[in-house]
């Protein structure tokens, strides 16, 4: 797929090959494996409070992170996932690039409320008949105007339905204008954008283990929003957004403390870190508490909703980004919710190789890095 038309990478967890091997992004991945600097892919994860990027390779299968290295963001550069001053951000990501010295070429996720999936059944066909039959289903699936987004698919493959084989596609919509603001800031940093990718999808990878081959699984991104996504046999079939994410933990310890979101952040990692005082931290626990149980009843939503439209229960999960970490936050997910949940975590070649980045935090930089597992 090329990035230059704007199309969206969808995950490729254990997907078919679709089209012909793409050398370029192979020897991208023997570069990451024998460390040559500015060839492999940079993953960059941008939020409303820092950007991660990372360097990956893979190892036995499985992604790995060689390098991850963070730069705290002002205030205001990022709303809901949603770049809004381009310029100074670029600025910021330069620094980052240049601090670190890492390549120029990356590939970035995107986590908007405008950005929609959804699987569809045709008739069987010929896979280049498939994108002018997705036009067709589109402009009754997509609630967006379709002249004004970007669409992306992955054909999945034939399936027995009641009402007999049909092929399964998994479309993917965005709003335009979010991506141009991401792309203007990219290249006013002098990246080199190759490719963009769901947030939530590029964690998948990074986490992924024997649980996508187990029933259905969810997944759950906690960065500035939370970006949900149920995935059976490597294919995410559901996705989903809630509001219980970052932004909205800073916007309530704001507004019971009467301080600033920046005051809050560091009241939140204070408290993550056993720098508060006692007080304060059972403040921060009783937000994280109140969220933990909105949190789980959109996640026990999302599983019953998927349970009704594919007949397949699901009972597992993986919870990943910047409020994984916090002592006892998935635990208390799993309570709200029902479901089994565990914190998932990015694997690394030394310790070293984080940069201090929680390996909980790290998964959408470094599923980035790699733009596809192997099959």
């Amino acid at each position: 797929m090329s990035f230059l038309t704007k199309e969206l990478t969808l995950p490729k967890l254990r997907a078919p090959q679709l089209r012909a091997p793409d050398l370029s992004r192979r020897k991208s991945r023997t570069a990451a494996a024998t460390g040559r600097r500015g060839t492999a892919v940079v993953g960059l994860d941008i939020g409303a409070t820092q950007a991660i990027a990372a360097e990956a390779a893979i190892s036995d299968g499985a992604i790995v992170a060689r390098r991850v290295v963070a730069r705290p963001l002002p205030g205001g550069l990022v709303h809901d996932g949603l770049v809004t001053q381009p310029e100074a951000l670029a600025r910021e990501l330069r620094a980052l690039f240049s601090a670190h010295r890492l390549g120029r070429r990356v590939r970035v996720g995107l986590a908007t409320p405008r950005t929609i999936l959804r699987v569809i059944d045709l008739p069987p066909l010929d896979e280049s008949d498939v994108p002018a039959a997705i036009a067709l289903q589109a402009r009754d699936r997509i609630p967006m105007p379709l002249e004004s987004a970007v669409l992306d698919h992955q054909t999945v493959g034939l399936v027995d339905t009641h009402d007999g084989q049909r092929l399964r596609v998994v479309v993917v919509a965005t709003e335009r204008a979010g991506v141009d603001a991401l792309l203007d800031a990219l290249r006013q940093a002098d990246l080199r954008p190759q490719g963009i990718d769901l947030s939530v999808f590029a964690a998948m990878r990074a986490v992924a283990s024997a649980d996508s081959g187990a029933g259905p699984v969810l997944h759950a991104q906690l960065g500035d929003l939370v970006n949900i996504a149920i995935a059976d046999g490597g294919i995410c079939h559901f996705t989903r957004q809630a509001p219980q994410g970052l932004a909205l933990v800073l916007d309530r310890l704001a507004e019971e403390r009467e301080c600033t979101t920046e005051d809050a952040l560091a009241l939140l990692r204070g408290a993550a870190g056993d720098e508060a005082g006692a007080d304060r931290a059972r403040e921060v626990g009783k937000v994280l508490g109140r969220i933990a149980d909105e949190l789980g009843s959109e996640l026990r939503a999302a599983a019953e909703f998927f349970e009704t439209q594919s007949g397949e229960a699901v009972s597992a999960g993986v919870i990943t980004g910047s409020l994984a970490p916090l002592r006892g936050f998935v635990e208390a997910l799993s309570d709200a919710s029902g479901l089994d949940l565990r914190c998932g975590a990015v694997s690394a070649e030394a310790a070293e190789s984080l940069g201090g980045v929680d390996a909980s935090a790290a998964p959408v930089a470094v599923g980035l890095a790699i733009g596809a597992l192997p099959r």
